[in-house]
């Protein structure tokens, strides 16, 4: 395909730039300034001129370096191909470069006599950050594959293994409600082997991806080999996607807490800066590290005595009459309190117990006659135990029973894990901070873990 327009369907991340011009009875004068015309610092500028008739240049992709490819003088044929979709530009103008991503295959042809050409670029000169090879190119490329349920198996044994996964991205958490949701998950393979997966949503009536709108985090789930620049390669492939086949304006991007991760996993935050996300939201949730536990704040010391004094006792339990006692309790409490209701029905969450008996757990804390005045859910995974929902009656409040709780909890029941969060005690996307909620949970050793939300224009 030939063309010189700039709304054809451009190989991935590909597109052509038009510079100013200012134009006089002395001539005309084009610019270029990194970071506004160009999407890039620059940290490189070279320039080709007096390339022998029949010549090609370029003739490979890049690692990581992106570049725009401006003709100052003269003309040449500009061949661009992410492997999928390939395209050759006439470059015959000054006032217009051409923006060549890392991960796309360029090529150079067809150069007029007396062309210039000049090329900036994001990056200095490295011989190792080359491929060469079309054949090799292709071959090494990341293939997107929209998730459908024939995938289930292989999508949550991945996510199993996986450097940053939990059971909220195996489909059969995740899917409870896709109802709801539209989804659009995203698989991505490299020599056939799955690198990662982007569990996600589309909005259509916003043109917005959400990653994911119905769990509390989403991201990118990561194999531990996936490097930095695998990474980029993903995000870019993943918004490349989200364009062409969704016509996607915006992807609100939610990474997995760093907590969660049983190794490093933070190449997609590097990825969200290099792909121009910006912070969106920032909700605080309050942790404690297990490894390096703060002592108990005396008013919590005083809450365990006083609850060990009237008898309250502890027990996890699997008894749909006690979800649904604590349930009781916990719906009063949202309504009372904020309006709201319990994000899952009891209905919702006997089903997701049943499927996740070992990750979803109730504790409830006993009077001595036997009734439940308080409780809390536990999504119990890898690295992290969550409170997801936690909740105490009058009398438990009264008589110290999530003091008690938690205070066994973390101490003994979950005493070898990493984590235990508490989550979150902001909200309004983080502007507002329910300062007595937070003092009650950094009463236990809890400290500050953020969750963030990003947003990336498409």
């Amino acid at each position: 395909m030939t063309s010189g327009d700039n709304d054809m369907t451009m190989p991935r991340g590909c597109r052509l730039i038009e510079f100013p011009e200012s134009v006089d009875m002395r001539g005309c004068l084009s610019f270029a300034e990194g970071m506004q015309h160009i999407p890039f610092q620059i940290e490189r500028v070279f320039w080709i001129y007096n390339v022998a008739e029949g010549m090609t240049r370029g003739s490979h992709s890049h690692n990581e370096s992106s570049e725009v490819v401006v003709p100052v003088s003269g003309k040449f044929d500009m061949f661009v191909s992410d492997g999928v979709r390939e395209v050759t530009v006439c470059m015959d103008s000054p006032r217009r470069g051409i923006l060549i991503p890392p991960g796309v295959w360029c090529e150079l042809r067809n150069f007029a006599p007396s062309t210039v050409c000049v090329v900036m670029a994001s990056h200095p000169y490295n011989a190792a950050g080359y491929t060469d090879d079309f054949t090799q190119y292709r071959n090494g490329l990341v293939s997107t594959v929209r998730y459908d349920s024939s995938r289930k198996d292989e999508w949550n044994g991945f996510v199993r293994s996986s450097k940053n996964g939990t059971f909220l991205f195996d489909r059969s958490f995740m899917d409870y409600h896709a109802d709801r949701f539209e989804d659009c998950s995203l698989m991505f393979y490299k020599h056939d082997r799955l690198l990662a997966v982007l569990p996600a949503n589309y909005v259509a009536s916003e043109g917005t991806v959400w990653s994911h709108g119905g769990l509390t985090y989403g991201g990118l789930i990561m194999s531990p080999e996936i490097t930095a620049v695998g990474a980029l390669e993903v995000f870019s492939c993943a918004i490349d996607w989200m364009k062409v086949e969704l016509r996607a304006n915006r992807w609100i991007y939610k990474p997995v807490p760093y907590v969660y991760s049983r190794v490093p996993a933070e190449e997609d935050l590097y990825a969200l800066f290099r792909s121009g996300g910006r912070l969106y939201s920032r909700a605080v949730s309050s942790v404690v590290d297990g490894s390096n536990r703060l002592p108990l704040h005396k008013l919590r010391r005083r809450g365990v005595a006083k609850a060990v004094k009237v008898g309250l006792s502890i027990r996890r339990s699997d008894d749909p009459n006690d979800w649904e006692a604590f349930w009781g309790i916990l719906s009063e409490v949202l309504m009372s309190r904020h309006h709201k209701v319990p994000v899952h029905t009891i209905q919702e969450i006997l089903m997701l117990a049943g499927r996740f008996p070992e990750s979803i757990k109730l504790y409830v804390v006993v009077s001595a006659d036997g009734r439940i005045v308080a409780g809390t859910v536990v999504f119990d995974t890898p690295q992290v135990a969550h409170a997801q929902y936690i909740a105490a009656s009058e009398e438990g409040k009264r008589n110290g029973a999530l003091d008690l709780l938690f205070d066994s909890l973390i101490g003994q029941e979950y005493a070898g894990k990493a984590y235990f969060d508490f989550g979150i005690s902001t909200e309004q996307g983080g502007s507002f901070l329910n300062e007595g909620l937070i003092f009650q949970k950094e009463g236990f050793g809890a400290r500050s873990v953020v969750y963030d939300t990003y947003e990336i224009p498409l």
